[in-house]
């Protein structure tokens, strides 16, 4: 009898602390991830989080020796204050290890029910150890960010820029003369598919993140800015070396990829505290405290910087913030808050202004702020949002309306005067090279991306011929500077951008442009006429296009043109034609977009099944669900890397993930070059 009472009891204690255990605060994260990796002296935060039954509380281990939260109050419901509803969340703002090597987090959450345990290994690097032999160091980094450029892409611009002749090719693009080439997986932390914000981060924290967050970690926090924050390279070396850092971009500046070189954030389209942050922790002063020594910012993004009051401007209240959590900015040395911090009414080209940089909107403004003496910082916003591309801007300069269109593209996205990205490159180079502490500079040729995307094959060409005479900018410089490492690379590779063949077709453009619609052709019985006009292997011969003075061709419909297929496409029709106007773009005012929006009311398409061109092609059924845009996909990126005054580029030859970049290059700014016996695919 007792031993039947006794056994009850043992059942009944293994019950109730099952019980506990499954209602233990659940969702327990712990970040920095396991596996992360950080420099020595890097910052860094550490949280933890999870769901559960208040009160709360926590504890937190660093190697075995218990730490210290600089937030979250133990015993309550509300913990840091920060945390979303139903959550619960204690912090450490600022955190960074000097000892190279492993380290083990680990973290307990309790609530009413019980508490959950996790840990977290994380690895840091050391990028002063030189090692053997005399080393030396990269001043000046740079980063030629061609957004979604694959292989194909690359390929494709050299055959319209150079042609080919009996198997060989008649010249090299920039890039492809590069001594250093490899190839980098391009993960996100949540996907094998990522897309913009982590990408570049990844290059720029040596961490990766989920899609659509940038310089943070994951969290469930009231705010996107309120994050848990990891370090940039800018950041580190302005903090470090008081280098400073540029930024050019053919996109609205909100854009993912030039945010992910400066901006704190877990949602990339929050775009008035984006373009505040830039300003906000620019360190306008050069305390070397903070921030990141921006002082060159040039691209699209005009909205963002205007007051709500003002005609087009994007400016809200929920898509800001009103000040950082005090932990944050006392663990990040940041400035109180400035006024009017995340205020939809905040003049933030006056902002700019009023900390010394000078500001132009249009490329004549452009030349005069950098045809002498350069300033000492530079704003320049050449459009409401995305700028446009570089076939649409060479139109207008040339004078000459593309086929079929009525009027230029830039007069009707009201920016008629605006740069190409080498000419902002240019004036980027001569502000920057002011500081001789070194700097740090990033030019993204945004719309190889953006047209991919669209399945505008003769666009993503156009702007990756536009990329790579930005590239050639950048080399002379390299070359004029010295201790210069230069890098061209992506960050995902985007619509399974494919050369298919050529135009194959009796009679040539012409011919094509006279074939009637194939719109009706769904049957698979029938062959349209389109379709039949592609050249595959013998039949595709070797196109040979015009190039100009101005370095773009002539035309892109020429009788035996590069024809492109994309392996990521959604439902579209094909015409293999240029296309004379571009699809509206998704980053501009809300009066601009739209069917009833100023473009929609010219004619412009929402998406390009709907352009008037595109419904005389063929039908085809792309591999998506619904309509509108390819996708990026898995795909490995080229990497082409370039160094002067040491031998930096050896360490970008063979395979490596996205986020080796970033220690790469800090080892190479910090540490020194890479030795021909050293061996440089080798990052802890």
């Amino acid at each position: 009898m007792k031993l039947k009472v006794f056994s009850r009891l043992l059942a009944m204690v293994a019950a109730l602390a099952a019980v506990a255990a499954n209602a233990a605060p659940g969702s327990v994260t712990l970040v920095p991830s396991d596996g992360a990796r950080f420099l020595v002296h890097q910052r860094f935060d550490i949280r933890v989080e999870g769901q559960g039954t208040g009160p709360y509380s926590a504890k937190l281990w660093i190697d075995g020796h218990r730490a210290t939260f600089t937030s979250g109050t133990q015993g309550t419901t509300t913990t840091d204050g920060i945390s979303a509803s139903g959550w619960a969340g204690f912090n450490q703002r600022g955190s960074s290890l000097t000892q190279k090597g492993w380290h083990t987090l680990t973290a307990e959450l309790s609530d009413a029910t019980g508490t959950t345990t996790t840990t977290s290994r994380i690895q840091v690097i050391d990028p002063f150890d030189a090692g053997k032999g005399e080393r030396k160091l990269t001043k000046n980094i740079v980063i030629m960010l061609g957004d979604g450029m694959g292989v194909a892409h690359r390929t494709a611009a050299r055959l319209v820029r150079y042609g080919v002749n009996a198997g060989n090719p008649n010249g090299r693009l920039e890039m492809e003369q590069f001594p250093g080439t490899g190839l980098v997986s391009t993960h996100s932390l949540n996907s094998i598919i990522t897309d913009s914000a982590p990408g570049m981060a990844c290059y720029t924290t040596g961490n990766h993140a989920f899609n659509g967050q940038e310089g943070v970690y994951p969290a469930h926090v009231t705010n996107p800015f309120f994050a848990p924050r990891v370090e940039y390279l800018a950041e580190y070396l302005h903090r470090t070396k008081g280098t400073s850092l540029g930024l050019v971009s053919s996109a609205d500046l909100e854009d993912a990829t030039p945010a992910a070189n400066a901006v704190h954030t877990a949602n990339r389209n929050n775009g008035t505290g984006i373009v505040d942050q830039y300003l906000d922790e620019s360190d306008p002063s050069n305390s070397k405290a903070y921030g990141t020594g921006l002082r060159v910012l040039l691209g699209g993004g005009r909205r963002w910087f205007l007051p709500s009051t003002t005609l087009y401007s994007s400016r809200t209240a929920g898509t800001g913030y009103a000040g950082l959590p005090a932990d944050l900015i006392t663990g990040w040395n940041l400035p109180a808050t400035p006024a009017g911090q995340g205020s939809p009414t905040r003049d933030l080209i006056a902002g700019f202004k009023g900390t010394g940089f000078a500001y132009a909107s249009s490329n004549t403004e452009l030349n005069a702020l950098v045809g002498g003496q350069a300033p000492e910082k530079l704003l320049g916003l050449f459009g409401y949002g995305n700028m446009n591309v570089a076939l649409d801007k060479i139109a207008k300069r040339r004078g000459v309306l593309p086929a079929d269109a009525s009027t230029f593209a830039v007069d009707d996205y009201m920016a008629p005067d605006q740069p190409m990205l080498d000419e902002m490159a240019e004036a980027a180079f001569k502000v920057l090279s002011r500081n001789h502490d070194g700097f740090v500079l990033m030019i993204e040729g945004a719309h190889i991306d953006k047209q991919s995307h669209l399945m505008d094959a003769d666009r993503a060409i156009g702007e990756t011929l536009e990329f790579d005479r930005a590239v050639g900018v950048a080399r002379r410089w390299a070359d004029k500077l010295g201790d210069t490492t230069v890098l061209v690379l992506a960050d995902h590779e985007c619509s399974g951008f494919s050369l298919i063949g050529a135009l194959s077709l009796s009679g040539g453009i012409s011919a094509l442009k006279s074939l009637p619609s194939d719109s009706a052709s769904l049957s698979p019985s029938v062959i349209p006429a389109r379709q039949n006009a592609v050249g595959t292997y013998d039949f595709a011969g070797f196109p040979s296009y015009q190039i100009l003075a101005d370095g773009y061709p002539a035309t892109m419909d020429i009788d035996n043109k590069v024809l492109v297929g994309f392996g990521a496409n959604s439902d579209r029709y094909e015409s293999w034609l240029s296309k004379p106007t571009p699809v509206i773009d998704s980053l501009l005012p809300s009066a601009f977009k739209g069917s009833g929006g100023i473009l929609g009311q010219k004619g412009y398409a929402t998406i390009p099944e709907l352009r008037s061109i595109d419904k005389d092609g063929f039908f085809i059924r792309g591999h998506l669900n619904g309509e509108g845009q390819a996708v990026h996909t898995a795909a490995d990126i080229p990497v082409s890397a370039y160094s002067t005054g040491n031998k930096a580029w050896l360490r970008f030859i063979g395979s490596q993930r996205n986020t080796d970049v970033f220690f790469k290059l800090m080892k190479a700014a910090l540490g020194g070059d890479a030795p021909a016996d050293e061996n440089p695919e080798e990052v802890e």
